[in-house]
C-alpha cells in the first residue's frame, strides 16, 4: 500500500521532461498573445478587447499543454510565466495579479480534476483572467506606468490609455473569463478531432 502510494505520487510530481513543457508552452503562448494583441494597442476600444480575444484565440494551446501535463502546479506556474515576462517591461502589478490568479486556476483544476476535459477548460478561463493584470497599472503605481508610457508611446497615447475608467474592470474580467470558456472549448474540440487521434496527447 504504502509503496504504491509513494509510486502515485511520484507520477504526480514535476519533472524536468514537465517543467521543459511547461517552458516551451509559456513561450508558445507569450509569443501568440503579442502577436493578438500588438494590433489591438493602438485604439483604446480594441485594446479593451485583448483579454477576450487573446483567451479566446489561445485556447487551443493551453488545452494543448494542459492535456500534456496533468500534474498539480503546472497551470500556476504556466500562468506566472508570462506575468512575470511582463513585469520586466512594465510594472510588478502584472505578476503580482498573476500569482493570485495562477493560484485559483490551479485549485479550481485541482478540484474539478486534472484529467478531465471540464477541469481543463474551466482553469484555462480562470488562468485567462491574468490577462486583465496589466490593467491594474492604470490605477495601481499609476504614476510610474504613466511615465513609462509617456517614455515608450508618446503623450497622446498615455492621455488616452489612462483615460480608462475604473469601472471598465469588472467587465474585462467578464469578458476574459467567457473569452477562456469559448477558447477553451474550441481547443478541447480540435484536441479531440485531431492531437488525439494522431496520437500526440
Amino acid at each position: 500500500m504504502e509503496q504504491t502510494q509513494l509510486q502515485s505520487g511520484g507520477k504526480n510530481r514535476l519533472v524536468l521532461k514537465d517543467l521543459v513543457n511547461i517552458g516551451i508552452f509559456a513561450v508558445i503562448y507569450f509569443v501568440g498573445m503579442f502577436i493578438v494583441g500588438m494590433p489591438l494597442g493602438f485604439m483604446m476600444i480594441t485594446y479593451m478587447m485583448f483579454p477576450f480575444l487573446t483567451a479566446l484565440v489561445l485556447g487551443i494551446v493551453v488545452q494543448f499543454f494542459l492535456a500534456k501535463t496533468q500534474k498539480p502546479f503546472a497551470l500556476f506556474i504556466f500562468t506566472v510565466l508570462p506575468g512575470i515576462a511582463m513585469t520586466l517591461i512594465e510594472t510588478p502589478v502584472t505578476v503580482i495579479h498573476a500569482l493570485i490568479i495562477g493560484l485559483i486556476a490551479e485549485y479550481i483544476r485541482k478540484i474539478i480534476g486534472y484529467n478531465t476535459a471540464k477541469g481543463n477548460i474551466v482553469s484555462y478561463a480562470a488562468m485567462s483572467l491574468w490577462l486583465v493584470g496589466p490593467f491594474w497599472q492604470l490605477f495601481i503605481l499609476k504614476e510610474q506606468y504613466y511615465a513609462l508610457t509617456l517614455e515608450t508611446q508618446g503623450a497622446e497615447y498615455a492621455e488616452k490609455l489612462f483615460s480608462i475608467p475604473i469601472w471598465i474592470m469588472p467587465i474585462l474580467y467578464v469578458t476574459a473569463f467567457a473569452g477562456g470558456i469559448l477558447g477553451g472549448l474550441l481547443g478541447a474540440k480540435v484536441l479531440k478531432k485531431h492531437f488525439a487521434k494522431a496520437g500526440l496527447v
